[in-house]
């Protein structure tokens, strides 16, 4: 049995190719066995079928809030804050859907932005957005 053993004079070589081989067999099952995220699927979205868009005739309230240096304008109408909170107020008690979109002009005090956006969220407003800076002609 002297042919099974190895001489002492020659190295012992640790053969690559069949690592390599093992090492893509494991990356391919795991790719294959592995579930991916939509994070798509799990946001919350509740689009109207074009039966209830039929059905209902009224759009939704729907305001442009602009925060300027002196207060602010609801619709290019100058308006109170507290006169404002209590309209918002008044339609989400009738159950009706508000859109509130705010702006602010240049020279207008972040307090001001922020007081709107938090007088719109306690009232409970669904949809609060900022729309981005459109150059003006």
């Amino acid at each position: 049995m002297a042919f099974l053993r190895a001489r002492e004079d020659e190295d012992i070589q640790f053969q690559m190719a069949p690592m390599i081989d093992v090492v893509f067999l494991l990356l391919i099952f795991f790719l294959v066995a592995t579930t991916f995220l939509n994070p798509e699927t799990q946001l919350r979205t509740d689009l109207p079928q074009k039966k209830e868009l039929e059905e209902q005739p009224d759009l939704p309230k729907q305001f442009t809030v602009v925060v300027t240096k002196t207060g602010i304008k609801v619709n290019k109408r100058a308006m109170k804050k507290a006169i404002f909170r209590d309209k918002l107020a008044m339609l989400k008690s009738l159950g009706e859907e508000v859109y509130v979109f705010v702006d602010s002009e240049d020279d207008a005090r972040h307090e001001d932005v922020v007081e709107v956006l938090d007088m719109v969220a306690e009232v409970g407003a669904d949809v609060t957005v900022v729309p981005p800076y459109e150059e003006k002609k």
